[in-house]
């Protein structure tokens, strides 16, 4: 049995689900919280306490992490949970999660990106709605995105420095968010530096399914 909270922090909904045994643990899921969350399942039964805060539509921006730092230390006041958390960003999530870790290493464990977002160039394309909110968000046009220098893979050196174990998941046939431009670049840049990352590709997988079809990696990745 758990229990699921919900409740406004901040002007943004909060989720807190805790399990029938904390261990203290707790696992904070930047976007999408149900969402092929069989690992997380496992985990809640394990003790660890699972966590989402409804910021959508800011794309990991400054903006973005001040609101998740903010909540952060509301929960490890009012929850008896460790004051780091382990990440789990998939798609647009990874945004949040790599920005967060990058901006608060103090706050944060481990991160478990799932096809992430890592280059705003890529994704949202041109022509959706969420493309207009990425750039009124940080406060850019089209031809200023061209040459800015903010994304994930822009700030790769920065955050390996900060050796927070990092699992990266990600499809080889993603075509939502290109592999080639996001998770492959993460990749490339840790092997030619020889900077510890686990990762796994599935060759022949899309944008979806998230995740793992045997989450044991996952698990075993978030528990040792």
């Amino acid at each position: 049995m758990f229990k699921t909270e919900t409740f406004a922090f901040n002007g943004y909904t909060a989720t807190v689900i805790i399990p029938e045994n904390p261990n203290g643990k707790w696992i904070w899921k930047t976007e999408f919280l149900y969402a092929f969350d069989a690992a997380e399942q496992a985990l809640l039964n394990d003790g660890y306490t699972r966590v989402y805060y409804s910021i959508s539509n800011k794309y990991g921006s400054d903006r973005a992490v001040r609101l998740m730092r903010d909540f952060h230390q509301h929960l490890i006041k009012t929850y008896p949970l460790c004051e780091k958390a382990t990440l789990f960003g998939f798609s647009r999530g990874g945004l949040y999660a790599f920005n967060y870790a990058l901006f608060y290493p103090d706050c944060v464990e481990k991160v478990y990106l799932d096809a992430p977002v890592l280059d705003l160039k890529t994704w949202p394309p041109k022509g959706i709605v969420e493309h207009e909110q990425m750039l009124n968000e940080y406060g850019l046009n089209d031809e200023a995105l061209k040459n800015w220098k903010g994304n994930p893979v822009d700030n790769l050196e920065e955050y390996f420095a900060l050796n927070i174990p990092t699992l990266l998941i990600a499809g080889g046939a993603d075509e939502v968010v290109p592999f080639a431009e996001n998770s492959k670049k993460m990749i490339d840049y840790c092997n030619k530096n020889a900077i510890e990352l686990t990762y796994i590709v599935k060759p022949n997988c899309k944008h979806h399914p998230h995740s793992l079809d045997d989450v044991a990696p996952i698990l075993e990745f978030v528990k040792k």
